[in-house]
């Protein structure tokens, strides 16, 4: 999956609606904080590279295991 900046709040939130994860759930899975899941979301801000990578290995991960379907349009 290639993972830009281009909808990152889409692509949090539709991550977090098919596994069914509250915003501090997806943080903690990534070692973030709520509030930088959050601002994510509301398109605040964009991850850093570093966050942009852990994020694609996190959705590689449940893709892979068949718990996440990502359409080419949210990647």
């Amino acid at each position: 999956m290639k993972l830009g900046n281009q909808n990152i709040p889409g692509l949090v939130k539709e991550v977090r609606k098919q596994l069914g994860l509250s915003q501090e759930d997806l943080a903690h899975a990534l070692g973030i904080s709520f509030a930088t899941i959050n601002r994510w979301e509301n398109g605040k801000t964009l991850p850093s590279k570093l966050a942009r990578t852990h994020l694609k290995m996190f959705c590689d991960q449940k893709e892979a295991q068949g718990l996440l379907i990502i359409d080419q349009g949210e990647k």
